[in-house]
């Protein structure tokens, strides 16, 4: 049996007790077949807003990028970190004027891990840049990972005091600049093989909450693959602080859809359908090996039918939840 199969029945039971701060009735007790627990309604209805990374969306030009997500169902963009904003706010922000799209996240590497003090600062001053670039462009945050790989090589921190470090320090000066700048940092939870700590949703929107104002938290489904005993309970414990969502098949990293079996999201759907969620869900993940020679990519015209075909099963999901 699966450890996701094994544990889910309890997992929504206990979700109050993953959260520390929310009253939840489970179902049963609730009286629902459906097997969702009962929470306040939220203020406005969720909505799916799908979105596509930058490097995953048809296209040359910005325009052509914008016009393919409109034309196919999208409503949000994700765009890459490094020195991409800053190069192309001005751009960005005159080809986004006048569409419905909306500009979700950054996403690029991070890692606040190292000992040298100098070296923690040179990344959080890599950052403040950016984060100005996606104020002027109104996006909803900067994608962060406090660490990544082994914390027991020489020159890094113990996973105790990177915690002490990000929240009180290095997270914290980011986030009060995000917040400044009118957008946030946006923690993400890795799986184990890829980070010492920071690996489920509640934890990440614990840290949030530490760190306060400017400080989100993003939910990946691939990494919660691993990592969370119900999808749905993640995202419930996260609540108001989920600000984006990361999606990709669940039998391997790559667009939704060519292992339809295996990629099922209605649990997860329905915890964001609690939570109100109104924040993008992006696709993160790679394209299929290509069955005539798979030293090459498939033809673009095959990415745009599984991106087409992505969208179908994601809104048919949805509406299930």
């Amino acid at each position: 049996m699966k450890r996701r199969d094994f544990v889910t029945t309890s997992a929504v039971a206990s979700v109050a007790a993953w959260c520390g701060t929310r009253r939840v009735a489970a179902a049963g007790q609730a009286g629902e077949a459906s097997g969702m627990p009962k929470l306040a309604s939220p203020e406005k209805p969720a909505e799916l807003n799908l979105c596509l990374q930058w490097w995953a969306i048809p296209g040359e030009s910005i325009a052509e990028k914008l016009d393919f997500l409109e034309a196919n169902g999208f409503a949000a963009v994700e765009i890459p970190s490094g020195d991409w904003p800053m190069k192309n706010a001005d751009a960005m922000i005159e080809a986004m004027r006048g569409r419905k799209l909306f500009l979700a996240t950054a996403c690029g590497p991070s890692d606040f891990s190292y000992a040298d003090p100098a070296k923690r600062e040179a990344e959080v001053q890599k950052f403040l840049p950016v984060l100005e670039a996606l104020g002027r462009m109104k996006s909803v945050g900067l994608i962060l990972c406090p660490a990544r790989g082994k914390l027991s090589e020489p020159g890094h921190l113990s996973g105790k005091e990177l915690r002490k470090d990000f929240v009180e320090n290095t997270g914290k000066r980011l986030a009060e600049h995000a917040a400044k700048h009118g957008t946030a940092i946006v923690l993400e939870p890795l799986r184990r093989n890829e980070t010492p700590f920071l690996r489920q949703v509640a934890d990440g929107a614990r840290m949030a909450a530490d760190i306060g104002r400017g400080a989100t938290v993003m939910g990946d489904f691939w990494h919660m693959g691993l990592e969370e005993t119900s999808f749905m309970g993640a995202f419930i414990c996260a609540g108001k602080l989920l600000s984006h969502v990361h999606i990709a098949g669940l039998k391997e990293r790559i667009i939704p859809g060519v292992h339809p079996e295996a990629d099922q999201y209605v649990d997860g759907f329905k915890g964001l359908k609690l939570i109100g969620y109104r924040g993008a869900v992006s696709f993160e993940g790679g394209w299929p090996k290509n069955p005539a020679d798979s030293k090459k990519e498939i033809p673009q015209e095959e990415k745009t039918r599984l991106i087409r075909n992505m969208v179908k099963l994601l809104r048919e999901q949805w509406a299930m939840a």
